[in-house]
């Protein structure tokens, strides 16, 4: 048997914690689990060096067990392998679907072009045949309906009318069914919500809040002037209290660029005085980069922007307030444009594979795979631009082939790689900050 090496998924700590008993141990994360562990320092220590004929055999089996060592081979073969074997799964169907490509917002660092129109009923009934026709597939067991914009709000009757039939039908084929909206949340009331959850199936509301409220109001107007900060939080922290939708998850977004990254401590207050260090609250803060447009002059480094959202992290966590601090689970699949079984459907009736693809002027139109007109009903979309995504990773064309945590985030955006502005996660950069928090909610001390 050929002896085991160190996984080229594995990454260690530099430092050391102390545990409530006075034990010394190291912190690792394997991105092939996507799991947390503790060893001891002289195992951490073998590992780094390579000296593994110095570990006992017991020590050996464990991290074989846990994938921390594994046999001799090449690791990013069989990691694209269950990449592409999930994204290729018929069981899943995801639909992306706009009501509507208008939004009552003019963001400043937004890059999409809005244009007025409502969705026509002849259309959306070849929306709704197409998401039914996956629902009564025998080999479909879970569809996904997330509704997205411009501002889906503003189309709320026709995400009504088409849930109203996706719900019954998933109910007599026995498949599972969950939507989610994606909302700028002005629109947002106590009404439309119960509305969305009762109605719709929606488990999961992705609202943007971009600093506490003047820097919010300012970045986010809205078109009629008026402001939303307060109305947000407001509904926010109603609901939850209200504990009326006990299946309910909001994520609370925040583009973070340099106009606003001093006002992000500011804000993580506000919501904790607001109650929303919630169970049910999730916070996901991103960097501003480029929809199509220039944001050059605001757009932090991603070294820079991930130490200081490492500050911004140990700040949440002391209010009590919520976020993924490493990815738990490995990717099933990097986005929509990497699986045939995920689409967008735009109110013009064209058929995309990428969600920045229909509002980005530069992009629209080339990156339309099909209309609904053209397209069988019970088809897969067609090939985009980047359904080769795992090749050309294996291929070594993009730095994710060498990097350690391909596993959990699979490249994060093909589009972006294409365009030449690398989308890395903030936690590539600032993963041994993020692992000194793991280690504080383990009741672990730092030892300096």
């Amino acid at each position: 048997m050929s002896p085991l090496v160190r996984s080229r998924y594995l990454l260690l700590s530099p430092h050391e914690y102390r545990t409530q008993a006075g034990e010394r141990v190291c912190l690792g994360y394997s991105t092939i689990t996507a799991r947390v562990f503790s060893v001891s320092p002289r195992t951490a220590r073998l590992l780094e060096t390579g000296d593994l004929a110095e570990l006992s055999q017991d020590v050996r089996d464990d991290l074989a067990r846990r994938e921390i060592l594994v046999p001799p081979q090449d690791e990013l073969g069989p990691v694209l392998e269950g990449i592409r074997d999930t994204s290729a799964r018929p069981g899943l169907r995801g639909f992306t679907i706009m009501p509507t490509a208008y939004c009552n917002m003019a963001c400043s660092y937004c890059g999409q072009e809005h244009r007025k129109g409502s969705l026509r009923q002849e259309r959306m009934e070849r929306m709704i045949a197409r998401v039914l026709a996956a629902i009564s597939d025998p080999g479909t067991g879970h569809v996904e309906v997330t509704w997205f914009g411009g501002e889906p709000l503003l189309g709320f009757r026709t995400i009504v009318e088409m849930s109203g039939r996706f719900l019954p039908a998933a109910a007599r084929h026995d498949t599972r069914y969950s939507a989610a909206i994606i909302t700028n949340g002005s629109l947002l009331d106590e009404r439309r919500v119960d509305v969305l959850y009762g109605e719709c199936g929606v488990r999961a509301i992705q609202v943007t809040l971009d600093g506490a409220a003047d820097t919010h109001d300012r970045r986010r107007k809205m078109k009629n002037g008026r402001r939303t900060f307060g109305k947000i939080v407001a509904l926010l922290s109603s609901v939850l209290a209200a504990g009326n939708h006990p299946q309910l998850r909001f994520d609370i977004r925040v583009n973070v660029d340099a106009e606003n990254q001093d006002d992000i401590p500011g804000l993580l207050q506000t919501l904790a005085a607001h109650g929303l260090g919630h169970p049910s609250v999730d916070l996901d803060l991103m960097p501003v980069h480029s929809w199509g447009n220039d944001v050059s002059d605001v757009e932090l480094t991603p070294a820079g922007y991930a130490e200081r959202e490492a500050e911004w992290l140990a700040l949440a966590r002391s209010l009590g307030l919520r976020f993924r601090l490493l990815p738990t689970r490995r990717r099933s699949t990097t986005c929509l444009a990497t699986t045939r079984n995920g689409e967008l459907l735009d109110p013009s009736g064209a058929v995309y594979s990428c969600s920045e693809h229909p509002l980005v002027p530069r992009d629209r139109d080339s990156g339309v795979l099909a209309t609904l007109d053209d397209l069988a009903t019970t088809a897969l979309r067609p090939a985009g631009m980047f359904d080769t995504w795992y090749d050309e990773i294996e291929q070594d064309r993009w730095p994710c082939a060498r990097c350690p945590f391909l596993p959990v985030c699979g490249g994060s955006c093909p589009k972006l790689w294409h365009d030449g502005a690398p989308p890395c996660p903030s936690y590539k950069f600032n993963w041994r900050q993020r692992l000194d928090l793991a280690a504080q909610s383990k009741g672990l001390v730092r030892c300096d």
